[in-house]
């Protein structure tokens, strides 16, 4: 039986509020082969240990495959810390896979971090095995965007990794296809790159059985009357999500009151976030809730009456598809998009939802859209959002695609 890596040091298990993709794949993809799934014994979305502070390497059997837990410090926000943990993560993996008594026939190296995807690229060359790099978030380009700094040393060295990455794989396998033409841009050819995008694993969505009744309960405990019109956004509070804007669009929505917005997640950004809403006097208006897992975040989406996506405005983001897209379509409800690009195409082209932003004053302007979308006054939205999951995007499907290409 063929053996097959993922690794990815943001891997992580339903319980955890995160993108559960390479859990998922692992599991319908260890029906067919020998799977290890690696990840961070150090959590990045709860910046919490699973195990113990010491502990340098533990495996766990769970559904039909292997999770191996590769031990790393901790840190707190982006700062120098973190990316110390990404480097030890990374050298610790090319330690542990060098000399892992299982030898791997296809290793999967997911990136961000490019530091991962570089240390896995090194074993399986060593290893002589078959070498695919997965592409969820362009780096270093989305540094770049965020931060403005193009020429300092780390950003040199990431543009190298970079090259040589795409070089040296076997196989590339990009979430969007946005991802797909910026990599074209940089010289790699088209029949090299593989698009398999984020999706949901329907054996194990949880939905709740009575919608309506945890969709009153859950409201009437954040304080949401029956006949207030929810906005929920479900996702990370980072500089990449540019939360200000939505805190800035209900500002200028103080006066309607059964207009409100729900903020669930965490991130370094919060804090701020909770600081604005206090100083704008919106506590009406905005409520946060921490993040839940994977398994009960549907019974918190019921509760809404449409749902945003917020990125930040520039270009690289104009190619995203985020996980929580899939999340969303689940309910059949309008989304809102801050971005244009490959989410507001596919958003209108399937009827299910309409982009807003706070630049232009006019029919696109983000509190006349919020507004409008509460009041009804909006075109009409199909919202067959769970049938075109069922139909595009089932992460079972989605694995049997990704065997295709390993037995390639």
């Amino acid at each position: 039986m063929k053996s097959i890596w993922i690794v990815n040091q943001y891997s992580v298990t339903p319980e955890y509020p995160a993108s559960t993709r390479h859990y998922e794949l692992a599991k319908y993809l260890g029906k067919q082969y020998k799977v290890t799934l690696w990840g961070s014994n150090f959590i990045h979305h709860n910046k919490q240990f699973r195990f113990s502070r010491w502990t340098l390497a533990k495996k766990q059997f769970m559904e039909g495959f292997c999770f191996l837990w590769l031990g790393s410090i901790a840190y707190k926000d982006n700062g120098p810390f973190r990316m110390i943990n990404m480097l030890l993560y990374a050298c610790w993996f090319w330690v542990v896979g060098l000399f892992q008594r299982d030898k791997p026939d296809v290793i999967i190296g997911s990136s961000p971090p490019l530091f991962t995807a570089f240390s896995a690229m090194l074993v399986a060359k060593i290893r002589k095995a078959v070498f695919i790099l997965e592409i969820r978030d362009l780096w270093p380009d989305s540094l770049v965007d965020i931060t403005g700094k193009d020429d300092t040393f780390i950003i040199k060295i990431l543009r190298w990794m970079e090259r040589v990455l795409y070089q040296k794989a076997d196989k590339i396998v990009v979430l969007t296809e946005g991802i797909s033409s910026r990599i074209q841009q940089k010289g790699i050819r088209a029949d090299k790159i593989f698009f398999l995008p984020n999706g949901i694993d329907l054996e194990n969505v949880s939905m709740p059985e009575d919608c309506s009744v945890q969709r009153n309960t859950i409201r009437e405990q954040m304080g949401i009357g029956q006949h207030d019109f929810v906005f929920m956004y479900a996702g990370a509070h980072g500089p990449a999500n540019d939360l200000m804007q939505i805190i800035e669009a209900a500002k200028l929505l103080r006066k309607e009151s059964k207009i409100k917005i729900v903020l669930m997640g965490e991130g370094v950004e919060k804090g701020k976030l909770q600081q604005k809403v206090m100083e704008y006097e919106l506590d009406n208006n905005v409520l946060f809730l921490p993040a839940v897992s994977k398994a009960y975040v549907q019974k918190y989406l019921s509760c809404a009456d449409a749902f945003i996506i917020c990125l930040k405005d520039v270009p690289l983001f104009e190619g995203a598809l985020p996980n929580k897209l899939f999340d969303y379509l689940m309910h059949d409800k309008p989304i809102i998009t801050t971005v244009r690009g490959e989410i507001e195409a596919f958003l209108k082209r399937n009827h299910l939802g309409i982009y807003g932003n706070m630049k232009e004053d006019g029919s696109d302007f983000l509190p006349t859209v919020i507004y409008n979308l509460a009041q009804g006054n909006m075109y009409p939205l199909v919202c067959l959002g769970k049938e075109i999951v069922e139909q595009y995007f089932s992460r079972e499907m989605q694995a049997k695609e990704l065997v295709a290409i390993i037995e390639r």
